[in-house]
Order: C-alpha cells, then sequence, then structure tokens
C-alpha cells in the first residue's frame, strides 16, 4: 500500500521522526539516503520519501505489513 501526507515538518525532522517510531519503538532495522528512509522486519518493509512542496512537503510511504504502525505515523507527522 502507499500512502502520502502533506506535512509542516521539514524532510529531516520527518525522517527522524521515523527513526524514533520505526526504529526505536518498533525495533525495525533501518537505513536511509539522502531522499529515503527504510525499515525492514516482522515480514514486512516501510519505505519514506519526502519531497518540498509549496508551505508543506509531502511525504510518500510504501508499506507491506505494517499499514497500521503506518497510518499512527502519518498522525504523528
Amino acid at each position: 500500500m502507499v500512502y502520502e501526507k502533506k506535512s509542516k515538518l521539514s524532510c529531516e525532522e520527518v525522517f527522524n521522526k521515523a527513526d524514533d517510531f520505526f526504529d526505536t519503538e518498533l525495533g525495525l532495522e533501518g537505513s536511509k539516503d539522502q531522499e529515503c528512509v527504510s525499515y525492514i522486519g516482522g515480514g514486512g518493509h516501510v519505505k519514506l520519501s519526502c519531497c518540498k512542496g509549496e508551505g508543506k512537503n509531502v511525504v510518500e510511504i510504501e508499506t507491506r505489513e505494517w499499514d497500521l504502525m503506518v497510518k499512527k505515523f502519518m498522525r504523528k507527522i
């Protein structure tokens, strides 16, 4: 499933919150490059990308098996 969320947070802030949530809280294994972060574990994955927009940034989140946690994360950003 792919989700999209507009956020007032900077892309760096979104990625930091993703690390706190998916890596620290849920214990998924994370990796990061300049434009996206990915997490794997529990038989699924989560991949976030962030694009700068006018006024708000656009965060795209692709997931398999982590839909409920992704929806919870989207409420945080």
